[in-house]
This record gives C-alpha cells, sequence and structure tokens, in this order.
C-alpha cells in the first residue's frame, strides 16, 4: 500500500510517519510545503513540497496513494482568515483525489458537540470533515481533544505555563472538562483506522480514560513534576486577555495558533459515545500519568 501523509511535516504527521515505517511495510509519502527539510530517510519514505492549494501537482502526487491521511491545519498561515484557508484546502483536496487511487482519507479532527456553538477553531475542524465527507468516497474522521506529548501545542502550553509561573490565576474556563489522549494512543487508532472494515464514513470520537478540568489537567501535571503551584481562581479574565497571556508564556512558534485554540477552551471536548471501544476494543488508551512527558 502507499500512503500519503498530507501535512507531514506537522506534529502528528512527523510522529505517525515514524510509526508507520517501524510497524508496517507500506511506502509513505511525505506532502507539506516543508516536507524536503524533514531529516529523515528511509527506503520506504519519500518527501514532496506541495501547497495544498496546487490542485495540479498535489493530483499528480496522489494518483498511486491507497490511502491518505489528512492533517491540515491553516491556522498559523497569513494569506487568509484561517477559517476560510481550511474549507478552500478541504474542497480543493477533494478536487485533486479525483480521478486517483484514493480509496480512503483518514481525518484527525477536534472534538466538541455539533449542536452547540462552537468556537472557530472547533467548528472550522468539523467543516472540514463534512467537506471531505461531501467529497470523497469514504473518511474516516477520528475526533480528539488535547493530544499530550511534547510538541503538541495545547499540551505544551499548559507545561510551559506550570513552568514558568510560579502563581497561575485560574480563569473560569479552567473548569471546562477535556479528556486528553496520549500521542502513542492518538497514532494507534489512526494507524487502525487503515484496516477498518467499513464501507461508510465514520466520526470516531477518541479520548483517554479521565475527563477532567484544564485547571484539574495543570494541578496533574505540576504533580507529575513534583512543582509547588499556587493556583487562584479568578474568574474575570476574558478569553481575549487569556489568549493575550499566551504570548509571555509559551513558544512563540506555539503564540498565534495558541491564541485561536484557546477560545475553545470555554467548551467541553469529551468522548460522548463507545463508538472507538466497539471498532477498537483492542485499544486502551493509558491513563495521564503514563503519557505525561
Amino acid at each position: 500500500m502507499t500512503i500519503a501523509i498530507l501535512g507531514a511535516s506537522g506534529y502528528i504527521g512527523r510522529n505517525l510517519i515514524q510509526r508507520l515505517l517501524a510497524e508496517t511495510d507500506h511506502t509513505i509519502i511525505a506532502l507539506s510545503q516543508h516536507a524536503s527539510s524533514m531529516s529523515l530517510t528511509h527506503e520506504r519514505f519519500k518527501k514532496y513540497d506541495v501547497d495544498v492549494f496546487d490542485t495540479d501537482t498535489l493530483h499528480q502526487l496522489l494518483l498511486n496513494c491507497d490511502t491518505v491521511y489528512y492533517l491540515i491545519h491553516m491556522m498559523a498561515q497569513q494569506k487568509m482568515d484561517f477559517v476560510t484557508a481550511e474549507a478552500k484546502a478541504a474542497t480543493q483536496f477533494c478536487a485533486a483525489a479525483q480521478g486517483t487511487a484514493v480509496k480512503r482519507v483518514i481525518y484527525l479532527g477536534g472534538l466538541g458537540d455539533d449542536h452547540e456553538k462552537l468556537s472557530a477553531h472547533l467548528a472550522s475542524r468539523h467543516n472540514t470533515g463534512k467537506l471531505l465527507r461531501d467529497g470523497l468516497p469514504l473518511v474516516i474522521e477520528f475526533r480528539a481533544s488535547m493530544v499530550v506529548g511534547q510538541g503538541s501545542i495545547s499540551y505544551d502550553i499548559v507545561t510551559n505555563l506550570i513552568h514558568k509561573l510560579p502563581i497561575l490565576t485560574l480563569p473560569k474556563w479552567a473548569k471546562t472538562l477535556t479528556q486528553p489522549i496520549g500521542l502513542q494512543d492518538a497514532l494507534t487508532y489512526l494507524i487502525a483506522g487503515l484496516t477498518l472494515d467499513s464501507k461508510d464514513h465514520q466520526i470516531i470520537e477518541i479520548g483517554g480514560p479521565e475527563q477532567l478540568s484544564y485547571g484539574d489537567l495543570m494541578k496533574s501535571y505540576a504533580a507529575w513534576e513534583h512543582k509547588k503551584m499556587v493556583m487562584v481562581k479568578l474568574h474575570v479574565i476574558p478569553i481575549s486577555i487569556a489568549a493575550w497571556w499566551l504570548n509571555l508564556f509559551t513558544p512563540k512558534t506555539h503564540a498565534k495558533v495558541g491564541r485561536i485554540m484557546v477560545e475553545s477552551l470555554s467548551h467541553p471536548m469529551l468522548v460522548t459515545n463507545n463508538k472507538a471501544s466497539q471498532l477498537f476494543p483492542d485499544i486502551h488508551p493509558k491513563q495521564l500519568k503514563d503519557v505525561f512527558v
């Protein structure tokens, strides 16, 4: 099988490629704007720089691919509003996949209740899934909350705040519930999606075994690090101020995306059904204490 990873140079893409090369005998094609800068070399690994909006070039690169992992988000780009950009990217990818060997697309989106008014970030993640399902024969969409691992933007935001602030003020959204999942468990689900026997589109919610607030997540990480923290509840901090705050205490590479993502913190991101355990009964995600890094 030939598998393309679209968005290959991102956090999930880079780690997924390592796992696929180690655990399968498939040929892996990395596609992103900066794929050529990836240092990985392997006899079954190829990499090509491509703009997701370049439909003709993307079509040629997908001609002999059986499966595509769609790992695109456009929150860091500067050319247009990210919601518009993500919708355009998904639509043009569907056009590029027409007339190719692509039979299955595996997409990683975000948890969140479709019946609620979601943040722009989460609404765009869900809209991307819908556009892919509308334009492709089979889409396996995994929806996750925070992916716990070094390099994950949302996780790095939490760990940087714990490491750099002796006193942490907890805004109202610190009460919001979330269901983080470890990086390797998320990758295990993504790889299992390759062989899922399904003729219909699937939306599969995935998460670790613990549902907890963002405040409790911070406390758990601080305890795991044996770091004493003073946490003060200050419910008057608006989302806009919290977003600006990230500029001061998080890596500059994360700040812009973080400011967009922080708006999603007021929305619960929980697994609401047991479809994942029904479809993948052999996958048992680990507890937070076993996946913290």
